[in-house]
């Protein structure tokens, strides 16, 4: 039944791709309207926040996407246990859950999908998506980002570059392909690189996926001659596949790789098409909203801050929630005839590699992923400053009990750099404070600082 359940949603979204914009724009609404509905009906803190704000089950039928409020990761974890729309799912259980690590590659209760991340914000978010969210977000995937041929003869052989030892957005989304009909190979990050290179080397994948960086460093090998295989297919997301990383892959493996727009927010909202000119929003499944300051919408090829608004997890809603990306919509159409509409360019999670010297002179890295990842219970915020050559200050918002947390971070910090080789070269301090403020010259936050030294 999961698999048939799979492919029919498959088959929704790939009929999806053939509407017209009008068409897309009144199944949108609709989708807008009746998760509207959803939320005054199941959500505790979505009830009271609009109706602050004039909004009630009586009128929703005159109520417009722009009427909202916003909302944002601090808002929605300060309301958490009212914020969801299912009374099954506590923020204090759910941390709990994840910091276990018996738990890795499980579901919450057998039947939800639990996702962390702190973002490029340093806030740490919980999204949690349900039985029938989890369907639709693969099959979006499936059909849309990998475009996976499905057979029941031969299995298809998918090899995947990121941080796997956590409950994160792209693990947990390869984890759920359906494995009578998929061979995964799970990559840490984290682990070294030849012990990586002899992997995948045995494996020899059909496809490739997983972080942009960690792609184009398996590419790097393939030219050094260290690996030999050949994907067919290649997509790289959660940090930016820039034209010198492209070239890279395309000399390596003879492949035009594929970029697609994923968050724990919705881990399939845009992905290029052949022609490789933009990202397609799925606006069929998203509302996205590209505003300035004032949250007043941009127009086509100016900058601005997205919006989200994602219509098919009923489970935790986001309703106008701010991403921390900058988008810049195209003004033009793409010419593969697609109906959705085109990212001209955008910018956002671009942290910086920490780099470390081994006592041999050998350097080694920890991804910035790997911290944008850290979760332990008991952290609200996080910022990392690399002090030293191999010395590093972790920067901490706590709430709760501190030394339950601090214990909790101190592990988890040891388990990566345990990951790397790197538990008695690099150190690191702990520092509690009230807040972590932004760049005084940028006036953004920065996750991660790196010491200047390379």
């Amino acid at each position: 039944m999961p698999v048939l359940n799979l492919l029919k949603n498959m088959r929704r979204m790939k009929k999806g791709v053939n509407l017209e914009a009008g068409q897309v724009k009144i199944l949108r609404e609709r989708r807008f309207q009746s998760l509207l509905r959803h939320v005054l009906k199941n959500s505790r803190f979505y009830r009271t926040y609009y109706a602050e704000h004039g909004i009630s089950a009586e009128n929703v039928d005159e109520v417009r996407l722009e009427d909202l409020p916003t909302i944002d990761k601090s808002i929605m974890m300060e309301h958490y246990d009212d914020f969801v729309c299912d009374p099954r799912l506590a923020r204090a259980d759910l941390e709990q859950f994840i910091s276990d690590p018996s738990n890795r590659g499980r579901k919450y209760g057998n039947s939800y999908q639990v996702i962390h991340t702190s973002g490029s914000s340093g806030t740490i978010g919980l999204f949690v998506y349900g039985p029938k969210d989890w369907d639709m977000l693969r099959a979006l995937v499936l059909t849309r980002v990998s475009k996976t041929r499905i057979s029941p003869f031969k299995k298809a052989k998918l090899a995947y570059i990121g941080a796997t030892d956590g409950h994160f957005a792209g693990i947990c989304l390869v984890q759920g392909a359906p494995r009578l009909l998929l061979d995964l190979l799970p990559l840490s990050i984290n682990s070294p690189l030849t012990e990586i290179c002899r992997k995948i080397d045995r494996f020899q994948p059909h496809a490739l996926s997983g972080y942009s960086s960690g792609i184009c460093l398996l590419a790097q090998e393939q030219i050094r001659g260290n690996i030999n295989i050949h994907p067919k297919r290649i997509m790289g997301a959660a940090d930016p596949l820039t034209p010198k990383m492209r070239q890279t892959i395309r000399e390596a493996f003879a492949v035009e790789p594929v970029n697609f727009y994923a968050a724990s927010e919705s881990i399939g909202m845009a992905a290029e098409c052949d022609t490789h000119q933009g990202f397609h929003l799925f606006d069929d499944w998203h509302c996205f909203e590209i505003v300035d300051d004032d949250m007043q919408p941009v127009k086509p090829g100016e900058p601005g801050k997205l919006l989200l608004t994602n219509l098919y997890n009923y489970t935790q809603p986001l309703l106008r929630y701010q991403m921390q990306d900058q988008i810049v919509l195209d003004d033009k159409a793409c010419e593969c005839g697609c109906p959705f509409p085109v990212i001209k360019s955008f910018a956002g999670r671009q942290e910086e590699f920490l780099w470390f010297e081994k006592p041999d002179g050998t350097k080694e890295f920890i991804h910035p992923i790997v911290i944008v990842e850290f979760f332990v219970p008991g952290l609200e915020k996080l910022q990392v400053i690399q002090t030293e050559r191999n010395r590093l200050l972790m920067k901490v918002m706590i709430h709760g009990s501190r030394e339950d947390a601090l214990s909790a971070v101190r592990k988890r910090m040891t388990e990566i750099l345990e990951g790397k080789g790197l538990e008695t070269v690099v150190g690191f301090e702990l520092q509690v404070v009230d807040d972590i403020e932004n760049d005084p010259k940028t006036g953004k936050f920065k996750l991660i600082i790196p010491l200047k030294l390379w």
